[in-house]
């Protein structure tokens, strides 16, 4: 993969950074759902399987707007 490829796939996919972990249990996050128009996006907690809320700020990096449970969602 190109050095672009790689960081684009790093910027959008990656889960081994220390933002990855759910607040609550410190268990690492799947991605759940991305949306690119609106730049958001939504990871699932492994374990506890709360709902983290992402968006992307002005500068382009990743944001935590709200953690949410399974039951109350959106």
């Amino acid at each position: 993969m190109a050095e672009v490829g790689k960081s684009l796939h790093g910027t959008l996919f990656g889960q081994k950074t220390k933002g990855n972990k759910c607040k609550s249990c410190d268990y690492p996050l799947e991605i759940y759902e991305i949306d690119f128009r609106k730049n958001k996006k939504m990871l699932k907690c492994q374990r506890c399987g709360l709902y983290h809320y992402y968006k992307k700020d002005f500068v382009g990096k990743w944001k935590l707007q709200k953690v949410v449970k399974p039951d109350l969602q959106r």
